[in-house]
């Protein structure tokens, strides 16, 4: 905090030197329109050819959307003349596909990194394994309300393992009906069963 203040006061103290000493008290606008000197004009006739290239220290107007620097300013209005950019809608009466292809992804990776070693009763892992669908029941308040997977998954622990990835996914809801979703999965051979 004290080494903050320390380079406030010091670039004050620069400033009031660079601008040629103390500065002249505030008047009141309202009195002072008759007596006060106008305000001086800005020449930018004698700009620097150095700031000239470099539209972010340039005196002219704004640069447009796309100069010979590749320089476009953040957030500034369309230039005058050209029509906005039309909004992007999202639909609201399904599913955002993007964002829900983001987390199926990320339980099928989890599918083919730990279930492919899910074992039986027994303690040990005896598949099925290799590439299946499984149906993911979307439900549009977010949450998945379930998955089913085909034989000869179904009842095998690799099956069961694959489900439970796919049973508790959120992702971004919708004011539409559920709908279902067929992901591709590719439960993995664990390297001791080989």
């Amino acid at each position: 905090m004290r080494q903050t203040i320390f380079w406030i006061t010091l670039g004050l103290g620069v400033g009031t030197v660079a601008c040629g000493g103390s500065p002249k008290p505030a008047t009141n606008p309202s009195t002072s329109a008759a007596t006060s000197e106008p305000a001086p004009k800005w020449d930018d006739s004698s700009e620097s050819s150095d700031n000239a290239r470099h539209p972010v220290f340039s005196s002219s107007s704004p640069p447009s959307a796309a100069n010979d620097q590749g320089w476009k300013p953040s957030g500034a209005p369309p230039a005058a003349g050209s029509p906005a950019p039309p909004a992007q809608q999202r639909r609201t009466d399904s599913y955002d596909k993007e964002a829900t292809e983001v987390v199926l992804r990320r339980a099928a990776r989890q599918v083919k990194d730990n279930c492919g070693s899910a074992k039986d009763e027994n303690g040990k892992a005896a598949g099925p394994w290799g590439k299946t669908v499984v149906v993911v029941a979307l439900g549009h308040n977010g949450h998945s309300k379930g998955a089913s997977i085909g034989s000869p998954f179904d009842g095998a622990p690799t099956g069961r393992c694959a489900i439970q990835a796919f049973s508790s996914l959120t992702y971004p809801p919708w004011a539409g009906a559920d709908t279902t979703v067929n992901w591709e999965v590719d439960i993995a051979t664990p390297k001791d069963a080989k």
